[in-house]
C-alpha cells in the first residue's frame, strides 16, 4: 500500500508503539548476579592478582617510613615539610590498597604482614642515608629510591585500571584516579631532588 502524499513515513529504526513488544527484550539490565560476575572475571587468575597486590601491599609499608625518613633528611628545611605531606599520601594510598583487597575477598597472609612490619621498622632504622647528610651521594640514592617506588605503585594503578573490565570489583575510573596520584608524588618527589641538586654535585653546602 502506497504511503499518501500528506503523510511522512516512519522510519525504521523506531519502533511502532501499536506493535507488542516482548517485555524480556525491553526491560532494563538487572544487576550483575553471582553467577554473571563468575562468568565476566572466569579468566581472571585471582590467585595470582592476590599474591601480586599483597607483594604490592607490602612494599607500601615500607615505603611509607623511607618517606618519613627522608623527611628527616630534610629536617629544617622547606623540603622536609613536602616530604611529609608526601608521606601521609602514600599512607593513604596503603589504606585504599588495603580496603581494595578487601573487598576483593581477598587476605594478606599471617607471615606477610609480619614481615610487612618488620620492613617498617628497618625502613626507620636502617635507611639507605645513615648520616641523614644533604650533601652527599646517599642523599640522592634516596630521592631516587623514592621516585622508584612511586613508580612501581603507579603502575600497580595502571594494570588494575586495565583488569577493571574483567572484575567487577575494580572501578576503572578510581584506578586511574590512583594512577594519577602516583604520577603527581613522583613528580612532585623529581622537582625535590632537581632543586636540590647543588648540595651534593655542584658545589653546595649540606
Amino acid at each position: 500500500m502506497s504511503t499518501p502524499q500528506n503523510q511522512t513515513p516512519r522510519p525504521a529504526s523506531i519502533p511502532d508503539p501499536h506493535v507488542n513488544v516482548d517485555p524480556d527484550l525491553s526491560a532494563d539490565p538487572t544487576p550483575v548476579s553471582g553467577e554473571e560476575r563468575s562468568a565476566a572475571d572466569s579468566a581472571l587468575d585471582r590467585e595470582t592478582l592476590e599474591d601480586y597486590l599483597n607483594q604490592h601491599l607490602l612494599g607500601s609499608r615500607s615505603g611509607v617510613k623511607m618517606f618519613r625518613t627522608a623527611a628527616d633528611t630534610w629536617e629544617g628545611t622547606p623540603y622536609a615539610q613536602r616530604l611529609v605531606k608526601l608521606a601521609e599520601d602514600v599512607a593513604a594510598d596503603q589504606r585504599s590498597l588495603e580496603e581494595l583487597i578487601a573487598r576483593l575477598g581477598m587476605k594478606t597472609p599471617a607471615l606477610q604482614e609480619a614481615v610487612g612490619q618488620v620492613a617498617e621498622v628497618a625502613g626507620r632504622l636502617n635507611p639507605v642515608n645513615l648520616t641523614r647528610s644533604k650533601g652527599n651521594g646517599w642523599t640522592q640514592v634516596e630521592l631516587d629510591l623514592l621516585q622508584g617506588a612511586l613508580q612501581a605503585k603507579a603502575a600497580m594503578w595502571d594494570v588494575l585500571a586495565e583488569l577493571a573490565d574483567h572484575t567487577p570489583e575494580l572501578d576503572r575510573a578510581e584506578m586511574e584516579r590512583l594512577y594519577k596520584v602516583a604520577q603527581d608524588q613522583q613528580a612532585e618527589v623529581q622537582k625535590i631532588s632537581e632543586e636540590t641538586l647543588s648540595t651534593r654535585f655542584l658545589g653546595g653546602t649540606d
